[in-house]
This record gives C-alpha cells, structure tokens and sequence, in this order.
C-alpha cells in the first residue's frame, strides 16, 4: 500500500484518481479547497499555502497534482497563483520529502494526430502554465532524482454540460477520457517502477471514437496503461 496525495481530490479526474486508488488498495490523503465526497482523508486548503502544503506531504510516497485554474482565464488574476506558485509548492513539497512518485496534470492541442516528438505547442496563457509543469517536473526529476510523469490528458468532462461541449466538438470523440479511464491512467502511473530521475511525458485519452489523435505507445511502455472506455462510456458525474 502506498500512501499518495492527491490535490485537487474533490475535482472531476480527482474524484475518479481516489476512487481508483482506494479501489487499489492505496491510502489517499485528499488535498482540495471544499470537501471531497468520497471517504478519504482530507485537508481543505488552498495549494497556494506553503504550510499546508508541506503538512499535507508529511508521510506521502507519491503525488498525483491535479489542483489548477483548468481553464483560459486571466494569467495575472486568475493562473499565476494556482498553476505556477502552487505548482512549485508540491514539487517542492516532493522534493524535501524525496518522494518516490510526482505525476502532474498537462494537455495538449488535438487539431491533428500528435506524438511527443512534436514538443509542445501553446494556444493560450493556461497551456503555457501547464508546458510549466512539464518543465518544472522535468528540472526536478533531473536535478533531484525524483520519478516524474508529465501527463498531457484528454478531455475529462466536468459536468453534464462540459459533456455537451465535448459533444459538438469536431474532435471531442476522439480526445475523450472517461473518467474510470483517468482513474486507471494515474494508479497506473503511481504504480509504475521507474527509476530515480526518470522523466516522462505521456498522453492520456480514452479509446478514439473515429481517429487516434495522439500516441498512447509512450503511456502502455512506461506505464502499462491501456484505455478500456470508448465515448461516451466510464463516465460518472455526482
């Protein structure tokens, strides 16, 4: 059993990375700003808080951070605080407590079929916070020896009407990951032995509907993940 903390618990993917890792056998210690419904351990604070930040890491093996703005929003008002000084606080956290695992939230665009050899490539302000991630997780894996996975993930719907949006995209079909799927996806990743140092960028979809749009090799050879849902199946909305 490893005991993994996970920000942003009360969230969509988070929600279905707790449910998946107790469902492992895992101890979850919930990291998020409200409650979260499932029966975990939870700390309410805010990741932008050091202090709670380094307590809530006290005894953790592994993070999975999924805590973020996950939107386009203002950079000053809105991203900085949570997507860049928060994301420092958990990589840090990891760090100080030389944590066996970090797994980060990324994304990607999906206008065509991608592999990871085409780098990154920012639309907006909210993905550039994210490249962030994966270059702050790739620093630290190098710098600190620690085992970090950048995951550029699909697309999760929030809520009936996220859904809905996925729905009318020319592409949504083929990015969609249902949430069992992300659940699966980030134990896998915890779960996964890597070395010390290691550092790798992984996609995450579900079973493309019509056309793969990104390169799921990476993810089944590091991790073992393989997708089992094909829109608009694994999804649980509360």
């Amino acid at each position: 059993m490893t005991r993994v903390l996970v920000t942003g618990c009360a969230g969509g993917v988070g929600r279905a990375v707790c449910a998946e890792l107790l469902h492992r056998g895992h101890e979850v210690v919930g990291f998020d700003r409200i409650a979260s419904p499932l029966e975990h351990e939870t700390i309410i604070a805010d990741i932008c808080d050091s202090d709670a930040v380094n307590a809530a890491a006290d005894g953790v093996d592994g993070v999975v951070h999924l805590a973020a703005t996950p939107d386009e929003s203002g950079f000053i008002e809105d991203l900085i605080e949570p997507n860049v000084r928060g994301l420092f606080h958990i990589c840090d956290a990891a760090r100080s407590r030389n944590m066996s695992k970090v797994v980060l939230a990324s994304g990607h665009r999906w206008d065509h079929p991608i592999v990871l050899e085409e780098g990154p490539c920012v639309i907006n302000h909210y993905a550039l916070t994210k490249l962030w991630a994966e270059t702050m997780g790739e620093m630290y894996a190098r710098c600190y020896d620690l085992s970090v996975i950048a995951a550029r993930l699909g697309w999760l719907p929030r809520s009936p009407e996220h859904h809905e949006e996925l729905k009318s995209s020319p592409v949504g079909r083929d990015v969609f990951l249902s949430h069992d799927d992300a659940g699966r996806f980030f134990t896998a990743c915890i779960e996964a032995d890597m070395s010390s140092g290691q550092f790798e960028i992984l996609f995450a979809t579900s079973i493309a509907k019509d056309r793969m749009r990104v390169d799921l090799e990476p993810a089944a050879r590091v991790v073992g993940y393989v997708p089992r849902d094909t829109w608009p199946e694994g999804i649980a909305f509360s």
